[in-house]
């Protein structure tokens, strides 16, 4: 079965609806809601590459990538610089295309930098239900994260 949830603006576990940028540069340097592709599709050999081949054939940069095998499927959450021509190369590998709000934040790339993030959320008591990053040897990390309510988060980051 192939299908797509229409991309909507980012909704939060909590109802909200919004789209917010924070330049705070100590601890995090950028933070804003994203909707995350949720792909699925039958696992077989192969799939990651032709999941990576179709979106670059769009002209679709990944930005963070996490990809599980659940009991036969192929789970892929894909935050991407183009969702709606991402999507449409997912489709056309079968499979289903959901979209779920999550949190990115760039941060410095530097010990004890997510910690203190880590900290500040649970200091606020929410729940982080996934997270999943992006480095390299560069000064900067990204992170995706999954949580009971997003635009909290946000706002509490910027406080940092």
């Amino acid at each position: 079965m192939t299908s797509v949830n229409s991309e909507k603006p980012a909704q939060d576990s909590c109802g909200y609806v919004e789209v917010t940028t924070i330049d705070h540069p100590e601890v995090i340097m950028k933070v804003e809601m994203r909707n995350e592709i949720l792909f699925k599709a039958p696992t077989r050999v192969g799939l990651l590459a032709d999941v990576c081949d179709a979106l670059g054939a769009k002209g679709v940069n990944i930005l963070a990538i996490g990809a599980y095998d659940k009991g036969g499927d192929g789970e892929f959450l894909l935050l991407t610089s183009n969702n709606r021509d991402a999507s449409e190369a997912l489709l056309a590998l079968g499979g289903t295309v959901d979209f779920v709000p999550v949190v990115w934040a760039e941060m410095p790339n530097e010990p004890g930098a997510l910690a203190k993030i880590a900290r500040r959320i649970a200091e606020h008591g929410i729940n982080v239900s996934q997270i999943h990053a992006t480095t390299a040897d560069a000064p900067t990390a990204g992170i995706v994260l999954r949580t009971d309510c997003e635009i909290d988060v946000i706002k509490m980051l910027g406080d940092l």
